[in-house]
Parts: structure tokens; C-alpha cells; sequence
């Protein structure tokens, strides 16, 4: 009996590793983009100027299980056809999804592309059941979708809403939540009662995917990302302080965490956000729902962006000396740090 105890534990111990070896080879499938499938999606056509044939396209591509990692549940892609490339995003937005809706929208970009291009190929649109699109919810992090006879689960991503460990709150700081943002990294909001501010910290409690050059004793840039840390080494902890202004320019997955907010804990009402927006932004009390969209703007939210949208590293490395040089008070210091510019560059 203790022989086949043995042997039992074994097995199990034998099939747990294979599964994981499973497990991270399908991760590096999904990672790896071949020349080929690029240039054969090239030579495909569909028509650009129908959103819903274009949604089709898209939805035959999707697993039968997809995940949502944006916290603002946006599901983006890259779409090679008609001899160009197409950013786009499906959104199961926490107001609309129950409403069987799915936000569906894409654009051309080219390799110079900054700002907006009226020559464009693109189109959005809100498919519901009207357009053949069943949206059913299965529970809030989970949500069945069937459209032209195929069925797609969509799994939205669920955070975890504990305090920071590593990093250190100061004592007139709160969490206010999470974030998972489409560059692949976590941040965490937190909002500073004295200044009435807040800001975005990297979260370091998991693998940060992300490399990083030190600037200066104080200042990191992602080699990745672009995004600029403030090395709060008091407090051990990376406080984001700047985006390259041309990737917001280019509204890419790297323009910044600043539309991430943790939509499905608000949804389920773990988590209030509102109180905290409307603190720090007081000429828009009033005019949000509890997510931070504005209420007499159609798909327009207020955009957290307490960073400086940089054009050279220069400029930032500048601004943050002005900082350390003139506050004294950490609070003030860290509010210095995180001012939210962003101006269109001559």
C-alpha cells in the first residue's frame, strides 16, 4: 500500500510538470509572430468599410477562450489584411456589456503615423443582438459571446485589491486600486489625501516584464515602454513620472496607464474610485459616473494621467531636478513629480 502511495504521489508530481511544460510552450506560442503569418494576412481581403464583415474577420481569429488583461477591458489586436496593418480593440465595458454590447473599433497605421490621418482606412461600431451578436454574462469575470455560429468565452481580468508589500504607503496616502495596463505592466493608484492628488506606482508584488537604463540616481526609463520611474527608494518603490509624448500621440499600447482603471471591481463594488477622481480633478464633480466617464460625453472618460508626456529625456530629467531641488515635504515632492502635462510640440 505505502509502495502504491509512492508511486501515486509520483504521478501526480510527473503530470503537474508536464502540464506546466505544456502551460509555458503555449505562452511562447502566443508571444511569437512569424513573417509569414504577416505577410500571408497582407494578401487577404475583407471590406474595411464594413465594420461588422471586419468584426467577423477578427472573431474567427480569437481562441475559444480569450483573456482580457487591460483593466479597462479592452481586447486590442493587430490585424494584417488588405495589404496594411489595423490597430483595433474589442470593449466589454463594465456599462455596456450587460446590455449585450460590444464596442468594435480600428484603424490603419502606418510607420510615421502621429496623431490623426484623414486618409485613414478604419471604422468602429456597437454590435449588439441586432447585428447577430449574443452577449451573455456568466458571472462578472466571465462573458459568453456567439457570433456567425462560433462561440468565444471572454475571461476579464481579476485583480488582486491587496495593499502593496514591497512598496510603502506613507500615512496620508490610500489605495485607491490596481490596474493592469495594455503595456504589460501593473501599476497602483494611490491618492494623497494631503495634496489631494494622485498618482500611479508600479507594482512590483509580481514579474514586472520589462527592462530598465538608469538615467540618473533618481529616474529609470522602461527600454520597452518608454515609461519613466521616479526611484522613491524611501518608500522602495517606482513612482511613474513620464510617457514618451509620441506614443501618446500615436494612442499605442504604451501611451500610458491613464484610461486603465479598475472598471470590474468597481462593477462588482469592491472598489469606489469616484470620490477619489472628483477629489483630485474638483471642476468634474458632477459630471462622471462611478467609473470616471463623463456623463454628457458619449465614450469619453476623465484620463488619470498624472505624468509628464515627455519629448526628450532631457526636458523630464530637468523638471524632476526642479522638484527635488525646491520640496522638501515628500508629499509636495511627489505631487511636483507627478504633474499631468501634455502639450502638441511645434
Amino acid at each position: 500500500m505505502k509502495n502504491k502511495a509512492v508511486f501515486f504521489n509520483i504521478y501526480l508530481i510527473f503530470n503537474v510538470l508536464i502540464l506546466n511544460s505544456v502551460a509555458q510552450v503555449n505562452r511562447f506560442k502566443k508571444g511569437f509572430v512569424s513573417n509569414e503569418n504577416v505577410l500571408y494576412g497582407l494578401n487577404s481581403r475583407t471590406d474595411l468599410n464594413d465594420p461588422v464583415s471586419v468584426f467577423g474577420q477578427v472573431f474567427l481569429c480569437l481562441s475559444q477562450e480569450v483573456t482580457v488583461f487591460p483593466s479597462e477591458n479592452y481586447y486590442y489586436f493587430n490585424l494584417n489584411i488588405n495589404g496594411m496593418v489595423l490597430w483595433g480593440s474589442m470593449s466589454l465595458s463594465a456599462d455596456k456589456r450587460d446590455k449585450g454590447i460590444i464596442s468594435f473599433g480600428y484603424i490603419e497605421k502606418s510607420n510615421d503615423f502621429m496623431g490623426e490621418d484623414n486618409n485613414a482606412a478604419g471604422g468602429s461600431k456597437e454590435l449588439s443582438a441586432a447585428d447577430g451578436l449574443k452577449l451573455e454574462k456568466v458571472n462578472p469575470f466571465r462573458y459568453k459571446a456567439v457570433f456567425n455560429g462560433k462561440t468565444v468565452f471572454f475571461n476579464l481580468n481579476k485583480l488582486n485589491l491587496s495593499k502593496p508589500v514591497k512598496a510603502k504607503l506613507m500615512q496620508d496616502e490610500v489605495l485607491v486600486g490596481p490596474n493592469y495596463d495594455e503595456s504589460g505592466l501593473q501599476f497602483f493608484l494611490v491618492f494623497n489625501a494631503t495634496e489631494k492628488k494622485m498618482y500611479w506606482i508600479l507594482n512590483e508584488e509580481t514579474y514586472v516584464p520589462e527592462g530598465f537604463d538608469k538615467a540618473t540616481d533618481f529616474l529609470f526609463f522602461g527600454r520597452r515602454t518608454g515609461f519613466a520611474f521616479f526611484n522613491d527608494s524611501i518608500n522602495n518603490r517606482k513612482i511613474l513620472v513620464g510617457v514618451d509624448a509620441n506614443n501618446v500621440l500615436k494612442n499605442n499600447w504604451y501611451d500610458g496607464p491613464f484610461d486603465q482603471m479598475p472598471d470590474n471591481h468597481v462593477y462588482t463594488g469592491e472598489l469606489e474610485v469616484k470620490k477619489y477622481i472628483e477629489a483630485t480633478y474638483p471642476a468634474d464633480s458632477g459630471r462622471i459616473d462611478k467609473y470616471g466617464n463623463y456623463l454628457e460625453e458619449e465614450g469619453v472618460r476623465i484620463a488619470i494621467a498624472p505624468y509628464y508626456a515627455y519629448y526628450s529625456k532631457e526636458d523630464l530629467i530637468a523638471m524632476l531636478e526642479d522638484c527635488l531641488k525646491n520640496e522638501t515635504v515628500p508629499s509636495s515632492l511627489y505631487s511636483c513629480l507627478t504633474k499631468q502635462i501634455f502639450y502638441l510640440k511645434d
